[in-house]
């Protein structure tokens, strides 16, 4: 059996982060992903963080691996005609640019509809097509920000921090990946191609939907999980403390287990164990926490 996306071809015009990581799936899933690129330094991403002159830096093999990359100067008529070409054989058009870029370029929406009506067409944009934002651009750090999730980061006594994962960018990549999926699936019964859009923005809410939660919760008093002390109108920052809704503990009692005799049992055979001392399993443990406590299990 083949690959879930053979046969489907990607028209990859995406650059940096948020976008490659969407293409970079599809073409894991078996899709045939062809990455434009500007003339002269291609994505800006191969020059960054190289550590090999002359070489693709990891930055860019890490997300464009697996596709195929042309060059084309959409700034010409010659560039133009070869992607007018290339849209009609393609199921997706895949962008991240700036809000505008491609209208610009002379290919609105609805050009594009009328080059290829089954082609799906895929927008990652900071702030969505619409709204007071839309115009605007954004990053990693912005998204965080804009999208809530800096606020809920780091310490309590601490400013808002970003998070090392890249919620905003491949996280609006992940999104973008299941709105193709479902665009790609309602085509089989309608025959027609759609407009489909992700704001990073949107992206990062969605992912700080727990703490959400927390907020609406903390409107009826103070959050007996947490480790704080004093509240205010805002969810509390609250450093590694790991919040476990429902529980009558308070977070102030958390343990860190320190890795012992004892093991960790497979939940369907009591035979099968994992020891906390395997390097697989000590790597999940925070060793450098001054919490660290001394298993209770009594071995």
């Amino acid at each position: 059996m083949g690959k879930a996306l053979e046969g489907v071809r990607i028209l990859d015009m995406t650059h940096v982060q948020s976008g490659p990581s969407c293409t970079q799936l599809l073409g894991f899933l078996g899709a045939d992903v062809i990455k434009l690129e500007p003339p002269g330094r291609g994505d800006i991403t191969r020059g960054q963080l190289r550590d090999i002159p002359n070489v693709d830096s990891l930055y860019f093999t890490m997300l464009n691996c697996n596709k195929r990359s042309i060059t084309l100067n959409m700034k010409s008529t010659h560039g133009t005609e070869i992607f007018t070409e290339l849209l009609k054989t393609s199921d997706v058009l895949v962008e991240n640019f700036g809000p505008g870029v491609l209208d610009r370029l002379g290919f609105p929406w609805e050009t594009i509809q009328q080059i290829n009506p089954r082609v799906i067409y895929a927008s990652i944009k900071g702030f969505g097509l619409y709204g007071p934002n839309s115009d605007l651009k954004a990053y990693e750090s912005i998204a965080q920000a804009m999208g809530g999730a800096m606020s809920t980061n780091g310490l309590e006594d601490g400013p808002p921090l970003c998070t090392g994962a890249q919620i905003g960018d491949s996280g609006s990549g992940i999104h973008m990946v299941a709105a193709i999926l479902a665009a790609l699936y309602q085509r089989t019964q309608s025959g027609r191609g759609q407009r489909v859009e992700v704001a990073m923005q949107d992206s990062v809410l969605n992912l700080v939907r727990v703490k959400m939660r927390d907020h609406q919760r903390l409107q009826h008093g103070p959050l007996e999980e947490y480790p704080t002390k004093t509240f205010g109108k805002a969810v509390p920052r609250s450093g590694n403390a790991s919040v476990r809704p429902g529980s009558n503990a308070s977070m102030r009692s958390m343990r860190w287990w320190n890795p012992g005799p004892c093991s960790i049992r497979n939940s369907r055979s009591q035979k099968s164990s994992t020891p906390l001392t395997s390097p697989a399993v000590r790597s999940w443990i925070p060793l450098t926490l001054s919490t660290m406590r001394t298993c209770k299990c009594g071995r």
